[in-house]
């Protein structure tokens, strides 16, 4: 069993449906706080408004009659209004008069009226300014968005304990059941069948489909262990052909079917070992298809790979089965191994690899015409104290004098070494 802490999925559920129920709370609460301080900015300015129009007329009139007292008297009245902290008038004649707390004049607003002359009269005989206070805006603003709030945040309780309940009943009391049943499930049990403990009237939900699931995988592994032994005796037959078709893949080369560089290098060291062993004669070819470059450049390649495909065909007739093996080396290069072979016989074997690609091999072109090819050999016999690279060597300076004295030949000399 995991050591790990078990996390309920209705618990994850709750912790996220929390999470966007705050978030709900917040976006909520702030949309109904900006509605509902529109609406009370609204009223508060259209009340501040009526108080100042409401006033306005019997301004002018103690204005126009010059009365100080019925003007304060105004003042007075129009601070009792409880949004407005500091009341000034500007009379026509230049006097001013104020009122209320000039504290808070400062980084206010303030609504500005004129105050126009009596009846019959033109013009205006002053201004009115009042300083708004706020104080009690922000407060009624300030009510109205705790109250949302609270109204939210009972609402979404009320939703998360009914969501916590459900969830705790219908889903995760049946998981910890079908939890416990698969723990405690041994191999001689596996028939039999989970009944989770539901309400009576719990309907076929998603718990309902993974127990159904539960019981068809029950048995479908019943009827799987009945032809186990036999499915993985086919499987591991296949993948025993399969490997060895990728063996087989990895170390042939894919034009001519010879072994490839890969396996020379694999096999190669067993075969120096074994022949100083026992000591055996092992000799070497190196040999390379004569101009093959101006074969590709005068024909194409397509006529160049042909030439390989024979070639390497040629050189196979002439081989030992199961003792003989041919790598293509690179290109048109090809090396043969001849173990049990000494230097005289390897030439021999040489010689008739040459004359056999000289006088048999032929790749027809497309104008009907045979394309005939040469080839050089160097070969080289295993010294006591040859490794891989020094044999190769030898086999490949054996070739290049084979190529540089003229082609088509065998290098060396029997009667010259």
């Amino acid at each position: 069993m995991s050591d790990r802490v078990l996390e309920p999925i209705s618990s994850s559920l709750l912790r996220r449906l929390f999470k966007w129920l705050i978030l709900c709370i917040l976006v909520f609460s702030s949309l109904q706080a900006w509605l509902n301080y529109r609406t009370i900015e609204r009223s508060f300015n259209m009340m501040v408004s009526d108080v100042a129009a409401t006033h306005l007329p019997l301004l002018s009139v103690a204005i126009w009659d010059i009365e100080p007292q019925a003007i304060q008297k105004q003042i007075n009245l129009l601070l009792d209004n409880s949004h407005i902290a500091y009341v000034i008038i500007q009379t026509s004649t230049g006097q001013q008069f104020v009122g209320g707390d000039a504290e808070k004049i400062f980084n206010a607003e303030r609504i500005v009226r004129n105050i126009p002359a009596p009846a019959e009269q033109n013009g205006n005989v002053g201004v009115l300014e009042l300083v708004i206070d706020k104080t009690v805006l922000r407060q009624e603003l300030f009510r109205s968005c705790m109250l949302v709030a609270v109204e939210v945040s009972v609402l979404g309780i009320f939703i998360l304990i009914t969501v916590s309940a459900i969830l705790r009943r219908d889903l995760e009391k049946p998981m910890h059941q079908l939890a416990d049943f698969v723990q405690n499930l041994q191999a001689d049990q596996l028939s039999s069948q989970l009944e989770p403990d539901l309400e009576p009237r719990h309907r076929y939900t998603e718990i309902g489909l993974v127990l159904d699931g539960f019981r068809t995988m029950q048995n479908s592994i019943q009827k799987h262990i009945h032809h186990q032994d036999e499915l993985v005796h086919e499987r591991t037959l296949q993948l025993e052909k399969a490997m060895g078709a990728l063996k087989v893949l990895s170390v042939t080369d894919g034009l001519t079917s010879c072994y490839n560089r890969l396996l020379f290098n694999e096999r190669m060291p067993g075969e120096i070992q074994r022949a100083a062993r026992y000591q055996r004669a092992l000799s070497v070819l190196f040999c390379d298809i004569d101009f093959f470059k101006s074969v590709n450049d005068q024909y194409g390649h397509s006529v160049g790979d042909a030439v390989l495909i024979a070639f390497a065909h040629t050189l196979k007739q002439a081989l030992r089965s199961e003792v003989d093996w041919l790598v293509r080396y690179g290109g048109e290069e090809f090396l043969v191994i001849l173990p049990e072979t000494d230097l005289p016989a390897a030439l021999e074997v040489a010689e008739r690899m040459r004359l056999a690609v000289q006088n048999e091999l032929s790749v027809l072109l497309e104008d009907g015409k045979l394309l005939r090819i040469t080839a050089s050999f160097g070969v080289a016999q295993k010294q006591d104290k040859d490794s891989v690279e020094s044999l190769v060597q030898r086999a490949d300076q054996w070739l290049y004098f084979s190529k540089t004295n003229g082609r088509n030949q065998v290098q060396p000399r029997l009667d010259e070494n």
